[in-house]
């Protein structure tokens, strides 16, 4: 991986155990001392979110100057989002795309193809269901709903390959290949519209009892 797609591990702490102000640039990887990678030790990550908590908890630092509170409830902020995203590999995985090519812009997200009249089926059906519910609707957003469920299983099963060729690229010490990348974000580009889908579906079942 290039040097500009490294993540350098920043201390929280400095040496006289004071929190240190924790610059805007300072990624997610880099606060939790990760390599910045697809694949992520789940239980180091869990360790290293717990401690870093403990130490900042506010009981320590309710006697302290109000710039050290300011400063711990702005590191316990940034080591919350830092796990949240990192612990959710669809998150992880648009984090690293976010980090390597820019962000995911609102224009990148579009429905997949393969599924634009099944979203378009699936919400008309979820309306009508809601209207008059009775056993065929219901029998056809569990069909539909296990469909998109197939479809999501595929798509993260996807980004798990995808992840695991981007690693590989990380061990060479080379960039991630704009392929991989391009999948990736078409991927994480129409995956809110199943999410949304299967939502829906949920919703409508669970309204009707």
């Amino acid at each position: 991986m290039s040097e500009a797609t490294k993540s350098e591990a920043f201390s929280i702490f400095g040496e006289d155990g004071g929190i240190e102000t924790i610059p805007a640039e300072i990624d997610h990887f880099a606060l939790l001392g990760l390599e910045r990678k697809f694949g992520v030790d789940a239980e180091a990550l869990e360790s290293t979110f717990y401690r870093l908590n403990r130490k900042l908890h506010p009981d320590f630092f309710m006697d302290a100057p109000a710039a050290v509170r300011i400063r711990s409830l702005e590191a316990t902020a940034r080591v919350n989002a830092a796990y949240q995203t990192l612990r959710d590999p669809a998150a992880r995985a648009a984090y690293l795309v976010e980090l390597e090519s820019g962000a995911l812009e609102e224009n990148d997200a579009k429905p997949p193809p393969e599924l634009f009249e099944e979203i378009f089926e699936a919400q008309e059906t979820a309306q009508e269901f809601r209207r008059r519910p009775d056993e065929e609707g219901r029998e056809r957003l569990s069909d539909a709903r296990e469909c998109f469920l197939a479809f999501r299983h595929g798509q993260r099963s996807a980004l798990d390959g995808l992840g695991a060729a981007w690693d590989e690229a990380a061990d060479r010490d080379a960039p991630a290949a704009s392929e991989i990348l391009r999948k990736m974000r078409a991927i994480l580009g129409n995956r809110k519209y199943v999410e949304n889908t299967i939502k829906s579906l949920n919703d409508a079942l669970e309204q009707s009892g």
